[in-house]
């Protein structure tokens, strides 16, 4: 579904504008969630994950292309027409699992802290609400604090563990956790 810009400002009084993505922003799309994997092992991904995504921009724009057409909310955030951060609501398309979607976030480094997560969330939580939706689920690295005390704060209860989530490049792991928002 296409999200219309929007503008916010964040804590720091910065002025950003939330929409969707359209094609001739794959290459800023990859260019954020790279930047984001490069700073953390709190994604799935690493930043190698995405070289097929630069060597073959169609792939991002195949995607940029389902969530527009498609039953889920992707949403970019601009700062002078580049992309800081994004947050994606996917949805369940089986019957039996309608009311319920995933919510993914990769937000910048320098942007931490002021605010946008808090709004990219408030907005998803306002379209799950608007489109019926009973619950929102998402994983968390268990260790990662920051990030579950903006879960908490928007209203997810953990539910679940999983441990050795991600394997990391040294054979440690990372457990994760099952966070749920009830509806």
């Amino acid at each position: 579904m296409i999200y219309e810009p929007r503008e916010f400002r964040l804590k720091d009084g910065t002025k950003v504008v939330f929409k969707s993505p359209e094609l001739g922003d794959a290459k800023l799309m990859i260019d954020n969630i790279v930047a984001v994997a490069s700073i953390t092992d709190n994604l799935l991904s690493t930043p190698h994950d995405f070289d097929k995504y630069y060597a073959d921009i169609s792939l991002e724009e195949k995607w940029i292309i389902s969530n527009r057409e498609g039953p889920n909310y992707l949403i970019a955030v601009y700062l002078n027409g580049v992309i800081i951060g994004s947050c994606s609501l996917d949805m369940h398309p089986q019957e039996k699992v309608k009311h319920r979607a995933t919510i993914g976030i990769a937000i910048q480094k320098p942007y931490w802290g002021k605010g946008l997560g808090s709004l990219l969330f408030d907005e998803m939580i306002k379209i799950a609400k608007e489109t019926g939706l009973e619950q929102i689920e998402l994983d968390v690295i268990a260790s990662n604090k920051r990030a579950k005390r903006l879960y908490t704060k928007k209203g997810f209860v953990k539910t679940g563990k999983l441990p050795h989530e991600l394997k990391l490049k040294d054979g440690s792991y990372l457990d994760g956790e099952t966070m749920v928002l009830f509806l």
